[in-house]
């Protein structure tokens, strides 16, 4: 009777065993968030750091003091390649005025910039290209005051949160530019304006981390043709 009693409780044993392994591998199958977390979580890089080029760069453009502040991840959702942003402080002022922008793979050196409140002006510098650009009268951009003159950390996720079109896509608007193009008719000199054609135009539109845009608006780029 013992043994009897010893066999059926060790099938019921195996049994429950056999369920709970059935039901952690189930798991595993049916809930990958674990496994995404942790590829989510491999993609954040870290801030700048005071060893980074970025900050040389910084130090170098004020010089003085600076410290590092806030930093956000930009991240294309199509990619998940991206930008890490870090926000300057220059010694003395009570806001951050400079941004250092690093890759988000390899934490290497993108992009600086300033943002001067005071005189409304946006510098931009670019490593790869080693090119500095100015923006005069910043009052002019469109999202300047309602992002509180551009505070890229608090409002750039925010806008990359968009629809981007083929010729404007996530790394144009996070530093370079997106063309436009139109053709408008041009009547010609008869009665009833025959003889006339079309001419093609462009608008370029700069961006820097989403928020800031400036179009050049539309300009010819030859004369009149067929349409």
């Amino acid at each position: 009777m013992k043994r009897i009693k010893f066999f059926a409780l060790g099938v019921i044993g195996a049994a429950l065993i056999t369920t709970g392994l059935y039901s952690c591998s189930n798991d595993e199958v049916n809930n990958p968030q674990q496994e995404s977390t942790e590829q989510t979580s491999n993609l954040q890089s870290k801030p700048a750091t005071t060893e980074d080029e970025g900050y040389a760069y910084a130090l170098n453009f004020y010089s003085t003091d600076i410290s590092l502040g806030r930093s956000v991840d930009l991240v294309d959702p199509d990619t998940s390649e991206g930008v890490t942003v870090t926000e300057v402080t220059v010694y003395g002022d009570t806001r951050a005025r400079g941004y250092i922008v690093n890759k988000v793979e390899n934490n290497d050196f993108l992009y600086f910039a300033d943002v001067d409140r005071s005189s409304n002006v946006l510098t931009t510098f670019e490593k790869a290209t080693s090119e500095t650009r100015v923006f005069n009268n910043l009052l002019e951009s469109p999202d300047y005051l309602d992002t509180d003159k551009f505070d890229f950390i608090e409002y750039s996720p925010e806008y990359t949160n968009t629809t981007y079109g083929s010729d404007c896509g996530f790394w144009s608007r996070l530093l370079g530019k997106c063309v436009e193009e139109r053709k408008d008719y041009v009547p010609g000199s008869g009665p009833n304006g025959e003889g006339g054609g079309c001419i093609t135009q462009q608008r370029t539109t700069y961006y820097f981390l989403f928020i800031f845009k400036q179009s050049t608006g539309w300009l010819p780029t030859g004369g009149i043709g067929p349409c």
